[in-house]
């Protein structure tokens, strides 16, 4: 039996990201298993093997399990196939695990599919491995419900179980343990920091390598316009209202100096078009790698996007956020407003975050965004 500090369990880039940093700053021997729910992770992971970083990084691409209970035609289904599996954890955990290893913690965002039933074998052979959840980006702060578990799904774990403990999360690594407490001011999990991004000139050169982050990714342009709309967010007439103030913007500020990222699914089309960010599908925390995001002037109608570089790297770049100025067909603002807010007391300058109520008070912003960009 191999004894091993840590292994991972990672769904997402971000998470990838996030256990990357975590690992370096521990300086733990650990395995890193991916749930590959994105396109290109079995490269990534092939990326990942090269630097190094891991002892040993498994895809889970051929766990009979994940598309036994993915193929489920129902939520009543795929709980009963969930019950199934709990049932022979043991071979489920066989697929899942690499052989012959012994793991004293284990990594998770949440309860997510493969991590719930990797803890539910560890609770059913009780297996002394420690259990920690680690940060997802803007769900783990603003949905309140991202650590709960439904009746359901416990009174199951119950029959499994018969009577020994279910393992919970001992502790939560937050990039920001104060948003997270504001924001989940019940919680009694204690919550321990993840580094920033800035604190390990390691950790920024593995994701440059694993990310394919270059300076031709970066953005030069002050003024990026975070274009996060779906199109049930907007009315058709609010649509149209702000493409229009996006063709204002790049008035005001000039077309050398804006540039928008555009949401992969936008179709939209402008009266001046403006400059397009040309890798549309990089996520916006690698663009921050590439580029000074402390020098940014990001303008959204909403996205969350835009705390990423207050999150992972200290950086606190302007924010407009125009969800006042708009009627959104879906979501809602006490909510948002909260969360923001919050995000706001994390600044050592919250002025350099704005929500608008007014065309008024947009003219406002402009007008000042526009006399720094003249300076």
């Amino acid at each position: 039996m191999k004894k091993m500090d840590a292994m991972y369990i990672c769904t997402t880039p971000f998470q990838i990201m996030s256990a990357i940093s975590l690992v370096v700053d521990r300086e733990e021997k650990a395995d890193l298993y991916i749930d590959p729910q994105f396109e290109g992770a079995a490269e990534m992971a092939e990326r990942i093997r090269q630097r190094k970083i891991f002892d040993t990084v498994k895809v889970l691409d051929k766990v009979k399990a994940i598309r036994y209970v993915r193929g489920a035609d129902s939520t009543l289904q795929r709980y009963r196939r969930i019950f199934a599996l709990y049932h022979q954890i043991d071979v489920v955990a066989g697929e899942i695990l690499i052989p012959d290893r012994s793991y004293t913690a284990m990594y998770a965002t949440h309860n997510v599919f493969i991590a719930n039933l990797v803890m539910v074998y560890f609770s059913k052979f009780e297996i002394k491995t420690r259990i920690y959840f680690f940060d997802d980006g803007e769900g783990s702060y603003d949905n309140r419900d991202i650590f709960k578990i439904s009746r359901g799904d416990q009174l199951s774990k119950r029959i499994i179980l018969k009577g020994k403990r279910m393992y919970k999360p001992r502790r939560y690594y937050m990039y920001s343990p104060h948003l997270f407490s504001n924001m989940h001011p019940t919680n009694v999990t204690p919550v321990y920091s993840l580094p920033n991004f800035n604190k390990h000139p390691e950790v920024k050169e593995h994701l440059a390598a694993v990310f394919e982050i270059t300076e031709e990714k970066g953005i030069k342009e002050p003024v990026i316009i975070l274009d996060a709309l779906k199109e049930v967010v907007l009315s058709p007439s609010d649509d149209e209202k702000i493409v229009k103030l996006y063709d204002r913007l790049q008035e005001e500020f000039g077309a050398d100096r804006v540039i928008v990222k555009r949401h992969p699914r936008d179709k939209r089309t402008y009266e001046n078009p403006i400059k397009e960010y040309a890798y549309k599908n990089m996520p916006f925390e690698s663009i921050c790698l590439a580029s000074d995001p402390g020098k940014m002037t990001l303008i959204t109608l909403l996205s969350t996007s835009t705390i990423m570089p207050k999150l992972l790297m200290d950086e606190e770049p302007r924010i407009v956020l125009l969800y006042h100025l708009f009627k959104r067909l879906e979501g809602d603002d006490e909510d948002r407003d909260r969360f923001f807010e919050m995000t706001k007391e994390t600044y050592r300058d919250p002025s350099r975050i704005c929500i608008p109520n007014t065309e008024e008070e947009l003219d406002e912003v402009i007008r000042t965004i526009k006399a720094e960009l003249q300076q």
